[in-house]
This record gives structure tokens, sequence and C-alpha cells, in this order.
């Protein structure tokens, strides 16, 4: 590692990869002056600039790779270094999914609290929806119970708000936990059923409408139309099968713990 001593401060938190030095610094990489003669004129190994990795190009490349499959050693990989280098950054791999949490979040659009509660929590579902289909493995991530502390602290300013708009504390809450876990787990399944997001156990699309239950000619009607329903369900577009839920979420909210 070096760093520039200057009036202005330290210089930016930039580092070289261990590997391009062999481990040592970059001045104990340089040839020691000290050293017997045959040695310093021994004819070393040309080597290629060292890689220089900052915070931000970690947690953008995890955001990139997919943060529900990376790893130290893959994200390391993706930025030439060694995966040791990363250890100056991030403590693990949770806290580098955190890091790369914050900067989905940073780069979605959340709406501002207006007058009506009920288009405040539509928006702001439908604004989770779009950093999740934008970053695919951030709803996986969060349906494991990963989150930042910059997106609990999102969600606060969101129940505040709620409260604000005449929600008791606890109805607050309440609101905001069933709209955005409706959303997470919808968003985690399809990412995982379009394979965008490898799962052991979520089968594909395709697969699942294989295994779905056939039509009966024998049977009653309503279970021929029941299954044709639930055929039809598995087709329909995920982001308007998302917007009947929400409705009727929001219609549950209005009718049990909204204001009046």
């Amino acid at each position: 590692m070096t760093r520039s001593v200057s009036q202005e401060g330290p210089a930016p938190r930039d580092f070289v990869d261990d590997d391009a030095t062999d481990g040592r610094s970059v001045d104990d990489a340089r040839v020691d002056d000290s050293a017997p003669a045959e040695v310093a004129d021994k004819p070393r190994r040309k080597r290629g600039r060292p890689a220089i990795v900052t915070a931000e190009m970690i947690r953008e490349t995890a955001l990139e790779m997919g943060v529900a499959t990376i790893t130290m050693t893959s994200v390391a990989a993706r930025l030439g270094v060694n995966h040791a280098t990363l250890y100056r950054y991030v403590s693990s791999r949770d806290d580098l999914v955190k890091h790369a949490l914050d900067l989905a979040l940073e780069r979605s659009e959340y709406p501002a609290a207006g007058n009506d509660w009920r288009e405040f929590l539509y928006d702001t579902a439908i604004a989770t929806q779009r950093m999740c289909e934008n970053h695919p493995g951030v709803a996986t991530e969060l349906a494991g119970g990963t989150f930042s502390p910059n997106m609990l602290q999102r969600g606060t300013e969101v129940m505040v708000s709620l409260v604000h708009l005449g929600f008791s504390p606890t109805n607050a809450v309440l609101a905001l936990d069933l709209v955005i876990d409706l959303v997470i787990d919808h968003c985690r399944r399809t990412e995982q059923m379009d394979g965008r997001v490898p799962s052991p156990s979520m089968p594909s699309r395709e697969a699942f409408a294989t295994t779905w239950p056939q039509s009966d000619p024998d049977a009653a009607p309503e279970f021929q139309d029941t299954v044709q329903a639930g055929r039809e369900a598995i087709d329909t577009d995920p982001s308007q099968w998302l917007d009947r839920k929400l409705t009727i979420a929001l219609a549950g909210i209005a009718q049990e713990i909204a204001p009046r």
C-alpha cells in the first residue's frame, strides 16, 4: 500500500494489489540498493502495472455480477486482484453485499410522500420492484434477511411519512412490512423462475407450467376452470400480476388499519 503525504491530507483510499508486489509494498518491491551487486544486477521479471481498486469499484462490481451469487474470490477475479485486497475495504462477503445493496438503493428513485398514503405506498412498492428488476440478486438477498443500514434507514423514513399521513406508528410499520414483503417475495420468485438468479429449488417458469395439473374432462367444471386460471397466471406478465396483488393489499390496509 502506498500513500503520499501532502498538506491537503492523506491520499485517496486506493490500494495496490498484493499480487502485483508479491505481498510487499511498492517501495519494498523496488531494487534494494543495499543488496549485493550480483543480486541487484540480476535481471528481474517484468511486471505489469499494479492493479488499483477503490471501494466504489468493488461495490459496483459486486452489484453488476449479481449479489446473490458473488464470493470475495469471484469479485476479486473480476477486478484482477487478489481476494485479500478486498479485505482492506470490507470485512466479509456479507459486508460486501450490504455495500452493493446500498449502491442499488442510491441508484433507485423513491417517491416523496404527498397527501395520499395509498399512492405513496404504491409508488414505494413499484420503486422497490424496479430496484430489484434492475439489479438481479437484490431481491434474493433481501428475502434472505440481508438489509443494509441505509435500507433500514430508508424504510424508517417511509414509516415516519405514513405516521405524518395519519397512521399510528404500529400500523405504519405493519403497512410497509406487508407491502415490501409482498414485493420482495414476488421479485425473488420472478428472478429465480426466469433464470436471472440460479436456484437449486425454484423451477423455471417452463418447468412449473409443465408440472401444473392438467385439465381433466371428467372433473367438475370449477376444477377445470381453476386449472386454466392457474396456467394463465403462470404466463401472465410478472409486473401485471404484482400490480393486482398490490391492489388487494392496499385495499386490505385501507379497510383494517388506515386512518379514517
